[in-house]
């Protein structure tokens, strides 16, 4: 039989066995401290390795960005030089000239309209293109014109550019086939410019067209293209049509 209390050998074996459980709650407890920074320090890297990701993501579309921008400045830039500076009467009538040669049509009149603002800040401008919609325009553009407006030769940004389309009314006659090239001949031309509208009727005595067609010539001030005064010496005006006789 055992004796009352326990013996020293059994006092030894529990402070034994007490240490190796206080030891093994420790380790147990720096263990899961530990295994929460390091889940801390995992999750927090995974985060920074995202943002440098994102970044580094971001970086590729911002110099794509660049690229296309820079793309973008060059194709507006080549494109703004096939406008001329501005449109002049002389130009305008040296072109509807060009035109009358080129289709054989013959010009009872010509009616210049006021210029409109098609582009201005960057931005497009819709007009309506009608008579009225063009004195509006005249009224609002005679007391607001720009730097640009007053000097269109000078080089600008393109948000301060301004364009500008000038309506000219013909009255002309011809054939079915001089009134379309006259129409290919706008279309084609290596300067923007525009058939808006068409007001045809046909003759059933000779066999052609009469009426009338709306043209904008369009131009760009402030693209720093020079303007080239156009050569009209040559033009002779006539009763017959606009320009006189003339031959192709």
């Amino acid at each position: 039989m055992m004796k009352n209390g326990l013996t020293t050998v059994q006092k030894r074996l529990i402070l034994i066995f007490g240490g190796l459980l206080i030891m093994l709650g420790v380790i147990v407890f720096v263990f899961q401290k530990n295994m929460k920074q390091a889940n801390r320090l995992e999750n927090d890297t995974n985060e920074k390795i995202n943002e440098v990701n994102y970044l580094s993501d971001l970086q590729i579309r911002v110099n794509e960005m660049n690229a296309d921008q820079a793309k973008t400045q060059k194709e507006i830039q080549q494109k703004s030089q096939t406008y001329p500076c501005k449109m002049t009467q002389q130009k305008a009538i040296s072109n509807i000239y060009k035109m009358s040669v080129a289709s054989g049509v013959r010009l009872r009149a010509i009616r210049p309209q006021a210029d409109k603002t098609f582009f201005k800040d960057g931005k497009f401008i819709v007009t309506t293109g009608t008579g009225d919609d063009a004195e509006q325009s005249t009224e609002s553009e005679e007391t607001t014109l720009s730097d640009v407006e007053k000097n269109p030769e000078k080089k600008v940004s393109v948000m301060k550019m301004v364009g500008k389309a000038s309506p000219y009314e013909i009255e002309l006659t011809g054939t079915k086939k001089q009134i379309l090239k006259a129409i290919d001949w706008v279309a084609k031309n290596e300067e923007p410019m525009s058939v808006v509208s068409i007001n045809l009727t046909f003759d059933n005595s000779t066999g052609k067209l009469s009426g009338t067609i709306l043209v904008h010539f369009f131009s760009l001030n402030g693209n720093g293209k020079a303007y080239v005064e156009p050569d009209i010496s040559g033009i002779i005006l006539g009763n017959e049509d606009v320009f006189g006789t003339f031959k192709k």
